[in-house]
């Protein structure tokens, strides 16, 4: 009877890893999406700073044109 109560633990906790495994696979797609979707954000964010960069490197060159002429 020993032998029958262990072999069911074991099987239970067995089930329970498998079970968890399968429900982090079916959750992966989940993060892979939230992953995604912060890569897309991360690369957007990249767009606008090389945009204000851009109008932050234009606005010097005029500064630096202006005290040209004033010199």
């Amino acid at each position: 009877m020993m032998g029958t109560m262990g072999a069911a633990a074991v099987g239970a906790v067995a089930g329970t890893m498998a079970g968890s495994a399968m429900a982090g696979a079916m959750g992966g797609d989940k993060g892979k999406e939230e992953a995604a979707a912060k890569e897309a954000e991360a690369k957007k964010a990249e767009a606008e700073a090389a945009a204000l960069q851009k109008q932050a490197d234009e606005a010097k060159a005029k500064a630096d044109a202006a005290r040209s002429a004033v010199k």
